[in-house]
C-alpha cells in the first residue's frame, strides 16, 4: 500500500479533526499529490492562484514541500538541492504576492535567490511596483545586473512603478534598458514609457517617445492626453484629443478620453470646446453610458459657470454615483448656495448613495457657512455612523464647523476623539480655532504639542502660529518660529507669513524692526505686508511713513476700502482733520463705500442677518 507524505505546516501536522473538516478541491490535490514533481507541483501551484479563495497555510505546506522534493537541475536523485526548481520558485513568490503576503514573497525570494529567473524577478516586480515602487526599481536594477537583457514584461512592471510616484530619472534609466530589449513596433512598453514620463511631469520626454511610436493605440493616445491635463498643460491636452478624433473610424476616442480632456476644459475654463467633446461624447454613446463620462461634464459646466446646463444633464441621468453628488453640491457651494448644498446632501442619502470623506468635508463646509451649528452636529453624527472618523479630512473639518460656529468645546471634543490618529491638517485646524477664538496662549502651545507628537507642520500651520504669536504679543517666540519654518522644515515663506511677522512687530511698537524686516524680505512685499505695515504705523503713530506706504497702497489696489479708512484714522488721530476730510472725499468720488459690518443669527433653522 503506498504512503502519502504528509503536509508539512510548522514541526507537527494538523490534528486529525482538522484534516478531516478540510475537504476542498486544493487540499485533496494537495493531499494526493505524491511524486513531488515540477509538474505536478506547479500544477498545484497554478490552481491555488486561480483559486479565489484559499487557506493562507496551503502556501506554507507546499513551500515546505518543494525544499522538501527539490532535486537538482540535472535529475539526478543523489543529493537534495537546497532550492527549488526555477518555475516552482515564480510560481510560489506570484502566490504569495497575489495573497498580498510580500514580506513572504520578499522572503522567500531572497532565501531562493540562486534559483531565480527572469520570471521570478518579473513576477516580483509586477507585486510591489505600486505598493513598493523603490523596491520594484531596486529590483529591476538587480535584474538588469544579474542577467540578458529584461523581457518586455519585466520593463512595463519596472515602467508602473516609475509610475507610482518615482522621480523622472528612473524613468529614463527603465527607458534606455528598453531601447535594447524591446521591439519598436511595441505598443504596450511605450504606451508605458509615455505613462511614466507624463506621472514624473516629464511631458517633453513624454510627447518625445509617443511622437516615435510607428504603432500608436487608444491606450497610447489616452496616457499622452491624460499627462498634458494632469500636469495642466489643458491647450496641448485639448489639441491631443483633436488631433485624436482626426485619426479615423479606426482609433476612436474612448470613456478615458474624454474623461481626460473634459478635466483639461474644467482646468482651462473653456466651456465652448467642452460643448464639442460632449457633442461627440454624445455621438459616440458615452454620454449617459459612462458615469465617469457624465461625472467629467457635469465638472466643466458647473465650473465654468454653465449651471442650467449642468442641471439638464444631472436631470437626465439615470445612475449617478457618490462622485455625481459630490460635483453638484461642490458647485453649490462655489456659487454661495449653502442652503441648496445641504438639501443635495440630504437628497443623496434618501436616494440610498453612501456619502464619502469628501461627501461630508463638503457638507460641513456648507453648515460653516450658514453657521448652522445643529447641521453640523447632525453632520458629525452621519459621520460617526457610517465610520469615516478616520478620513484624515473628516476631523478637521469638524474642528473648523464648531469652532466657526462658536462652539469651541465642540471643537475640543472632536480633536481629543481622534488624537491618536490626528495628521497635520487637524492639528492644524485645532491650532487655528483657539488662534481665531482669542486662545493665542493655547494655540501656541498645542503647536508646541504638535512637535512633541512628532508631526511636521506646513506652511499653513506657521501661518496660524505666528498669527497667535502676533496678536499675543509673543515676539520672541514668534521670531523662533519663523526661523524654525525657515532653517530647520526648510519651508519658503510666502507674503502670509512675512504679514504676520510684519504684524507682530507693529503690534509690539517695533515699527523700525517691522521696516527692516521689510526690506530683508527678498521679496517686494505686496498689499497683505504693506497693509501690516500701515497698522503698525497707526500703532505707532508714524504719519510720515503711514502716507509713503498709503501711497503705495492707492496703487496695488485701489479699490480697498480698508486703507483709505485707516489713513483717515491715522489723520484724525494727529489733528490733521482737513487731510482726513480730503481722504474720505476721494473715497466718495471713487464711489468707494466702507462695507457696514452684520451679525447673522441662527434661530429654529433660520438665518437672520442684523
Amino acid at each position: 500500500m503506498r504512503r502519502v507524505q504528509p503536509d508539512i505546516v510548522g514541526c507537527e501536522p494538523p490534528p486529525p479533526a482538522t484534516r478531516r473538516a478540510d475537504r476542498s478541491p486544493i487540499s485533496r490535490r494537495m493531499s494526493a499529490a505524491s511524486s513531488g514533481s515540477v509538474r505536478e507541483l506547479t500544477a498545484l501551484l497554478s490552481a491555488l492562484r486561480r483559486a479565489r479563495h484559499h487557506d493562507p497555510a496551503h502556501a506554507a505546506q507546499l513551500h515546505a514541500r518543494l525544499i522538501v522534493s527539490a532535486r537538482p537541475h540535472s535529475h539526478s536523485h543523489s543529493h537534495l538541492n537546497p532550492h527549488p526548481h526555477p518555475v516552482l520558485l515564480t510560481q510560489l513568490v506570484s502566490l504569495y504576492a497575489a495573497g498580498g503576503r510580500l514580506a513572504d514573497a520578499l522572503r522567500t525570494f531572497r532565501a531562493h535567490l540562486p534559483a531565480a529567473n527572469h520570471r521570478t524577478y518579473e513576477a516580483l516586480v509586477s507585486a510591489v511596483a505600486r505598493p513598493r515602487p523603490g523596491l520594484a526599481f531596486a529590483l529591476f536594477s538587480a535584474a538588469c545586473r544579474s542577467g540578458p537583457h529584461p523581457s518586455p514584461h519585466l520593463v512595463s512592471a519596472a515602467l508602473a512603478a516609475c509610475a507610482a510616484g518615482l522621480p523622472p530619472h528612473c524613468a529614463h534609466q527603465v527607458h534606455a534598458c528598453a531601447a535594447k530589449a524591446v521591439h519598436p513596433r511595441d505598443a504596450f512598453v511605450h504606451t508605458g514609457l509615455v505613462h511614466a514620463y507624463a506621472k514624473a511631469g516629464d511631458m517633453a520626454a513624454s510627447r518625445k517617445v509617443f511622437d516615435g511610436m510607428p504603432c500608436r493605440t487608444t491606450a497610447s493616445w489616452n496616457a499622452l492626453l491624460v499627462g498634458y491635463a494632469r500636469n495642466k498643460m489643458c491647450v496641448e491636452a485639448m489639441e491631443v484629443f483633436r488631433e485624436m478624433a482626426w485619426q479615423g473610424p479606426e482609433l476612436l476616442p474612448d470613456q478615458v478620453s474624454v474623461s481626460g480632456v473634459l478635466s483639461a476644459c474644467s482646468w482651462e475654463g473653456n466651456v465652448d470646446f467642452g460643448r464639442q467633446v460632449h457633442a461627440c461624447a454624445a455621438k459616440l454613446g458615452l454620454e449617459l453610458g459612462a458615469v465617469c463620462v457624465s461625472n467629467g461634464l457635469l465638472d466643466m459646466y458647473t465650473r465654468c459657470g454653465c449651471s442650467r446646463e449642468a442641471l439638464v444633464l444631472f436631470d437626465a441621468m439615470e445612475c449617478r454615483d457618490v462622485v455625481t453628488w459630490n460635483v453638484v453640491i461642490c458647485a453649490c457651494i462655489r456659487e454661495s448656495r449653502f442652503r441648496e448644498a445641504c438639501m443635495l446632501f440630504q437628497c443623496m442619502v434618501r436616494d440610498g448613495v453612501l456619502p464619502d470623506d469628501v461627501s461630508f468635508a463638503t457638507a460641513l463646509q456648507a453648515s460653516v457657512c450658514m453657521l448652522s451649528w445643529a447641521l453640523g452636529a447632525s453632520i458629525h453624527a452621519s459621520v460617526i455612523k457610517t465610520g469615516f472618523m478616520d478620513s484624515d479630512g473628516i476631523a478637521s473639518s469638524l474642528i473648523t464647523m464648531y469652532s466657526k460656529c462658536g462652539s469651541l468645546g465642540d471643537a475640543i471634543r472632536a480633536f481629543e476623539a481622534a488624537e491618536d490618529r490626528l495628521c497635520v491638517m487637524s492639528w492644524t485646524a485645532m491650532i487655528t480655532a483657539l488662534q481665531q477664538n482669542g486662545h493665542g496662549v493655547q494655540a501656541v502651545d498645542m503647536f508646541e504639542k504638535m512637535l512633541e507628537h512628532g508631526i511636521p507642520p506646513d506652511h499653513i500651520t506657521f501661518v496660524s502660529v505666528l498669527s497667535s504669536c502676533s496678536h499675543s504679543g509673543l515676539v520672541e517666540q514668534g521670531r523662533r518660529y519663523f526661523s524654525l519654518m525657515t532653517q530647520v522644515h526648510k519651508i519658503t515663506p510666502s507674503t502670509e507669513h512675512y504679514a504676520c511677522m510684519v504684524d507682530m512687530f507693529g503690534r509690539a511698537g517695533l515699527l523700525s524692526e517691522a521696516k527692516r524686516f521689510i526690506d530683508q524680505m527678498g521679496v517686494k512685499p505686496d498689499a497683505s505686508v504693506l497693509g501690516a505695515l500701515l497698522s503698525a504705523c497707526m500703532n505707532c503713530r508714524d504719519l510720515e511713513m503711514a502716507e509713503k506706504v498709503a501711497k503705495e497702497l492707492f496703487v496695488i489696489e485701489p479699490g480697498n476700502t480698508g486703507n483709505y479708512v485707516l489713513l483717515a484714522n491715522i489723520y484724525a488721530s494727529h489733528g490733521r482733520l482737513e487731510e482726513a476730510k480730503e481722504v474720505r472725499r476721494w473715497m466718495m468720488f471713487q464711489e468707494l463705500r466702507k462695507e457696514k459690518g452684520h451679525s447673522l443669527v441662527n434661530s429654529e433653522n433660520q438665518t437672520s442677518m442684523l
